[in-house]
């Protein structure tokens, strides 16, 4: 399901128009830590994001992932290194929030803004967290980050059916002082030329 020209237009125009808002206090004057919403006539769909926020990425409550996802939920997960869609289950998703509560036991996720449009939410989040277990086989640094993230979601009978999301993780990356380098097949192409 495509979400209509139309509506898309007229989406990207209310976020256009919308104050910026950092996680610690909202340009539009809304209290410190609340984010800026954009959900009039959505409410529904608004109130269960706002359930999985509280309940799997705050409380990671890995027992409840079916009360806020169908049974199989496409993802479009760009953190994982992939953009493809993959068809994920709610055990995985649960096993998923499990480690991440075991791993980052810290780690804060605050809201900045939530948009939603017909069977859309669309959420700009700011997460925070240390580095005490280390990253893709990097030692752990002990270093604080704070990095953004981009999440939207599909629902449908009340439920979300698809996801896509990304994270600034090369932000993350420099924060705890990692070195990106390139696969050797690219660095051999590179000294070549």
């Amino acid at each position: 399901m495509r979400l209509p020209m139309p509506a898309l237009a007229a989406s990207l125009v209310a976020l256009a128009t919308l104050p910026a808002a950092t996680p610690a206090a909202a340009a539009d004057g809304a209290a410190p830590g609340k984010p800026v919403i954009a959900c009039e006539g959505n409410e529904k769909n608004l109130q269960t994001y706002l359930q999985i926020h509280k309940v799997l990425f705050m409380e990671r409550d890995a027992s409840r992932v079916g009360e806020f996802y169908a049974p199989e939920v496409i993802s479009h997960n760009l953190d994982s290194g992939g953009g493809g869609a993959r068809k994920v289950k709610n055990s995985d998703m649960a096993k998923m929030w499990a480690a991440s509560k075991k791993y980052n036991p810290d780690r804060v996720l605050a809201d900045d803004l939530i948009i939603c449009q017909g069977p859309y939410v669309v959420v700009r989040t700011t997460l925070i967290n240390s580095d005490t277990t280390g990253y893709e086989g990097n030692a752990p640094t002990g270093k604080s980050y704070s990095i953004s993230a981009t999440d939207i979601y599909r629902f449908q009978d009340g439920k979300v059916v698809e996801r896509w999301g990304n994270a600034d993780l090369v932000s993350m990356y420099k924060q705890l002082g990692y070195t990106l380098t390139p696969p050797e097949s690219a660095r051999r192409k590179s000294a070549a030329n």
